[in-house]
């Protein structure tokens, strides 16, 4: 059923120009990216990324129609009629220091990186990225035995990219049997931001926030420990990097996420302020908001007019709030 009112909202966005449709009293607009890059990166093949001239172009555009502003600012005025955005990225990888930061910095626009205390310095990595090179492999150097090995646990070539962190002992499993070290690909490549880089950013006027310890799905563990994730990484934040903003983004989604965990959150001054993916839309708590997941396929800006306008719609019937 959401595809209709999609479909109906990106042929009606057609309709109107960008520079009338952003003017729209909407919520504030909070892109957020994971990764840039001009090579392939093999363990990143389970979602879209863009190249550093992509990248400016988009950048270019929002700075056409908002103003750049940062964490401190979108704390203070979480509502506020001014057209301003904020950029974030998400999982801290190698490329926010080494290709991110320098454009943005060029561009004076202020942007925030959400770390995951468990990858930094390369210690771990992300099941979902296991998962990648795994596929890329196999696309390279068939194994038959991982195949068959995978098949039997449910995952295939078609699915594998969607595996989840309780599926992780097996996606190191099949990695065996391909000769496939993720302990040498991670000593190599170094794919992660390490702590020193994370503190240069800081160092350079970027905010750093949480992004869980080990980016597990939320709606698949116990509230208990979705608290302790949050905890875990703001931990490390607060020994590290020395801010006064603490914030947090949850991983994949905070859709099924509790507001009583939000403001457990909040309450006990673990962290001053949260971000969901919902796309652009209002939140029940005031000082949780939701961002939009701008690496998508198309269009980047008829995709842009047609969540405003998408927007505009769930505004008409009252749907424009995320209720927790």
């Amino acid at each position: 059923m959401r595809k209709i009112p999609r479909f109906i909202s990106k042929q009606t966005s057609r309709l109107f120009s960008a520079e009338k449709l952003f003017k729209s009293n909407a919520p504030v607009f909070l892109p957020f990216y994971h990764v840039v890059g001009d090579k392939k990166l093999p363990h990143i093949l389970n979602y879209p990324y863009l190249n550093s001239k992509e990248f400016e172009k988009e950048l270019d555009f929002f700075l056409k129609y908002f103003k750049p502003v940062s964490l401190e600012y979108l704390y203070k005025n979480r509502v506020t009629k001014e057209k301003v955005f904020h950029v974030n990225f998400d999982d801290g990888l190698r490329e926010c220091a080494e290709i991110i930061a320098p454009v943005l910095i060029r561009k004076g626009i202020p942007a925030t990186f959400f770390i995951n205390s468990g990858f930094v310095d390369n210690k771990a990595l992300f099941h979902r990225y296991k998962a990648s090179l795994i596929l890329n492999e196999l696309e390279n150097n068939p194994c038959f035995e991982a195949e068959v090995f995978l098949e039997e646990n449910g995952l295939n070539r078609q699915n594998i990219l969607q595996s989840d962190f309780l599926e992780n002992d097996k996606l190191d499993e099949a990695a065996e049997m391909m000769n496939l070290d993720f302990s040498a690909f991670l000593e190599q490549q170094k794919p992660y931001l390490t702590t020193n880089q994370v503190k240069d950013l800081h160092k350079q006027g970027f905010s750093i926030g949480g992004h869980s310890h080990k980016h597990p799905e939320f709606w698949k563990i116990s509230e208990k420990k979705q608290f302790k994730q949050v905890e875990k990484s703001m931990k490390w934040i607060t020994e590290n990097i020395n801010q006064e903003i603490k914030a947090f983004s949850f991983p994949f989604t905070d859709d099924q996420i509790s507001g009583r965990l939000i403001k457990r959150l909040t309450e006990e001054n673990i962290c001053d302020i949260t971000f969901g993916t919902a796309g652009l839309k209002h939140d029940s708590i005031e000082t949780h908001l939701q961002r939009y997941p701008a690496e998508q396929p198309g269009n980047f800006a008829a995709n842009l007019k047609s969540e405003f306008t998408y927007y505009k719609l769930r505004k008409l019937i009252g749907k424009a709030t995320v209720k927790h």
